[in-house]
């Protein structure tokens, strides 16, 4: 269990994307290697391999400087009310999730996270602006399972909040919104409007 009110890194996730870049180096590698067997760039000029070969090296060499400068700016933290994750190599952000707010908890662990026994603990919200997927993962760590029952746990003690546009009582049943108030309201006062009318004009029609 992680420790409440305290900021902890994913200690598994500078090695699991490594290990991504490394499987991705290779598969290139490899492919690189077939073309060059099968003569692909035989008659090609210097100036055409230097344009294939020197953005994947640059590609590469950005990617190994920015996992552990990512690596160092990215933790979670598990309060009484929240979940908050920070982050961010050039520009720092912030991601927030109340408990009331939760409406799924996953985990799960890919064959390259099983390599290095680190998982994913997928957090989801309803309405998340229309989207699939997380509002939140916590990837990279190697207790997801206690981490998603953590969370979990926290959630049960917790109502749900009223999706967007209604109101809900302390039963549970469903208020009307103030706009639809209105609507009412200014409904009536057109009908009566409409019967002054009627009975302005009856009376002025001749007998």
């Amino acid at each position: 269990m992680r420790p409440e009110n305290e900021w902890f890194e994913p200690e598994k996730l500078k090695v699991y994307y490594f290990l991504y870049e490394a499987a991705t180096s290779v598969l290139l590698a490899a492919g690189a290697g077939v073309l060059v067997y099968l003569g692909a760039f035989a008659d090609a000029p210097p100036w055409v391999l230097a344009l294939l070969v020197v953005p994947t090296l640059a590609a590469f060499a950005f990617v190994t400087w920015w996992i552990p400068a990512f690596y160092r700016t990215a933790d979670y933290r598990l309060t009484d009310d929240e979940i908050e994750f920070r982050r961010g190599v050039f520009f720092r952000a912030k991601t927030t999730v109340p408990y009331n707010r939760i409406t799924n908890v996953d985990a799960t662990q890919g064959p390259v996270q099983r390599l290095v026994d680190a998982g994913s603990v997928g957090i989801h919200t309803a309405g998340y602006g229309g989207q699939m997927g997380a509002e939140l993962t916590i990837t990279g760590v190697s207790d997801y399972e206690e981490i998603k029952d953590q969370i979990l746990a926290k959630v049960r003690h917790r109502h749900p909040t009223a999706t967007e546009g209604e109101d809900e009582d302390d039963t549970g049943t469903e208020l009307s919104t103030p706009a639809t108030r209105t609507d009412a309201t200014d409904a009536t006062e057109m009908l009566a409007e409409l019967r002054r009318i009627r009975e302005l004009l009856e009376r002025d029609r001749p007998a």
